[in-house]
């Protein structure tokens, strides 16, 4: 549970009275009818029976996003464009005059009031989201409602308008010469590269064996929320799938079975989320400690192994707040994040990459002759990265200096792997259309994209813009660790000399069964090998979009997809 999602519960208030009001109260009356709520609870703590009964028809699932808001058709869209409109000025209005505890008394009040989570969630929660709120409200010049709504409304066509949400980064054509198809299918060889594929880590430091697995929190199974109300509700050795993270030993577990399975490895790429969905109750120590001993195990465990590591949107605290990297007030800063990994994959990355990992918690790397990798700190493009309101535009430069890493390794004749935690579908629409138009222009150089974030096994296809039928990239997913989304790690094998994705393996254990013999290490197996299950020749972009054709024909071959 987040701010973010509490914050939603305001703007979703206001969207609500509109829509019940809305042949008979402008926007402007609404606005007033809302903040004269807000001022009433300044006197009385509570809020006014208008206000409270417009809340109490909020949908759960609506304000914690796991189902839109659906007034009528006719209406939606307008009825929450103009309904977030009001609370956005409402909120702004508050912030402005009111003082922090004042902030947080009215906030911590509708989140106990108004969603099932406890005063610890709620008010872990809003205390460390609101200092960047605050900061962002009353130091940024101009900060309109229709910025703010376009962002977290964007799928509803808010504020499309809005000229700060329109911006460009600099992109010169692609040369004739480099309109070449490098998609082709490579043939497998013994010189193919092995390259581990790791993501959505989550551990969590406090994790319990035999702890509570029904503890009424977002997350369960730590040593602070008490015992299990049965045996059957105590966590298990290796994990639990019923809403709770991986001990270390779970990780340890999955470095020997690396180690042990996989021979030759040349790479390994981590994809983000290092850090537990304990989100109330994180802190900048913890996520340190989290880090490092993450980072600590993979160099114990493979020290002979380059590892590619990225950010995830859980490794600052808060999660999901990414500050510009001029930001420097030490309440609100992200630096202390950039210095710990500049100096924990120093061993891993050239000297130069430490520039911009300290600018934004990117860098590029090369892996071998010919090969580089791009690492970005994709997580700033979310619409729940409250500085996106700050200023949308490109945040630390980091899709230009994309851009002109990629035009670089285009003149010197490099292919490139991109890691990233978020999949592009799922960011700022500016930022994902930019990141689309620099995938496009140097589809030839860059032969495979590798994502976190969804903890799903999947893939992203990219089409051109010009030739919406010509596929030009891929993007794989690595699925996730955590044991609700069914653990698992991946494998590549990489083409020598295109380096292009010739085939993929998932690798798993059956929880339940491994935790009946608690000490002894998971007995992991080969989920799949993508050739063999789906018939392709490779999994370039022309592989599998030809086998998205296959798919949306054949149930059986669609089925074992989804399964």
């Amino acid at each position: 549970m987040s701010l973010q999602r509490v914050i939603t519960v305001a703007v979703l208030t206001v969207t609500i009275c509109v829509a019940i009001n809305a042949t008979s109260l402008t926007e402007r009356q609404m606005r007033d009818e809302v903040l004269h709520g807000f001022r009433q609870f300044d006197i009385t703590g509570k809020f006014t029976p208008q206000l409270s009964a417009i809340m109490k028809q909020i949908p759960l699932s609506s304000a914690f996003g796991t189902e839109p808001f659906k007034p009528s058709t006719e209406t939606r869209d307008s009825v929450i464009c103009m309904g977030c409109t009001a609370a956005v000025d409402v909120m702004k209005e508050y912030i402005a005059s009111h003082t922090r505890d004042e902030v947080f008394n009215v906030v911590h009040t509708m989140c106990i009031e108004f969603t099932q989570y406890s005063t610890e969630v709620c008010a872990g929660s809003i205390g460390l989201h609101l200092d960047s709120i605050i900061y962002i409200v009353e130091n940024t010049e101009d900060l309109p409602a229709a910025r703010v709504c376009g962002i977290v409304f964007q799928g509803n066509g808010c504020s499309r308008d809005e000229p700060s949400l329109e911006w460009s980064i600099e992109i010169g054509p692609k040369p004739e010469a480099n309109k070449i198809d490098n998609k082709k299918a490579d043939v497998k060889d013994a010189d193919s590269l092995t390259v581990i594929h790791m993501t959505d880590i989550h551990h969590d430091p406090i994790y319990l064996v035999g702890g509570n697995t029904a503890c009424g929190q977002p997350m369960c199974c730590r040593s602070v929320q008490g015992s299990p109300p049965n045996e059957e509700a105590a966590a298990g050795y290796w994990g639990d799938n019923r809403g709770c993270d991986i001990p270390l030993h779970h990780f340890v577990a999955t470095l020997q079975q690396v180690k042990a399975a996989h021979q030759n490895i040349d790479f390994i790429y981590i994809t983000g989320d290092f850090v537990d969905h304990a989100v109330w109750d994180s802190s900048v120590q913890t996520n340190i400690g989290v880090i490092t001993n993450i980072t600590n195990q993979l160099k114990n465990h493979l020290p002979n192994t380059i590892v590619y590591p990225v950010l995830g949107n859980h490794e600052p605290s808060p999660l999901n707040v990414f500050a510009p990297h001029y930001i420097t007030d030490e309440k609100v800063s992200t630096k202390w994040l950039y210095e710990l990994i500049a100096d924990l994959w120093s061993v891993w990355l050239p000297p130069d990459a430490r520039e911009t990992i300290l600018r934004g918690g990117f860098y590029t790397a090369v892996a071998k002759p010919g090969f580089r990798i791009i690492g970005l700190n994709n997580n700033v493009c979310t619409t729940e990265n409250w500085w996106m309101n700050h200023n949308p535009k490109d945040q630390d430069g980091q899709l230009q200096w994309l851009a002109d890493t990629l035009l670089q390794a285009e003149e010197d004749g490099e292919k490139v792997h991109i890691l990233g935690h978020i999949p592009s579908d799922r960011c700022m629409r500016t930022w994902s259309r930019e990141f689309h138009r620099i995938i496009d222009r140097f589809e030839n150089t860059v032969t495979a994209i590798f994502n976190g974030h969804s903890h799903g096994d999947h893939f992203n296809i990219y089409y051109s813009t010009d030739e919406p039928t010509h596929a030009i990239g891929v993007a794989f997913n690595g699925g996730s660790l955590v044991p609700n989304s069914n653990t698992n790690y991946k494998t590549y094998s990489v083409d020598s000399t295109t380096f292009n994705v010739l085939n993929s393996e998932s690798w798993t254990f059956d929880m339940v069964e491994a935790n009946k013999y608690p000490y002894v290490n998971p007995n992991w197996n080969q989920l799949y090998s993508f050739q063999d299950v789906f018939g392709v020749e490779s999994q370039t972009a022309t592989e599998m979009e030809k086998l998205t054709h296959k798919l949306a024909v054949n149930r059986s071959l669609l089925h074992k997809y989804s399964r």
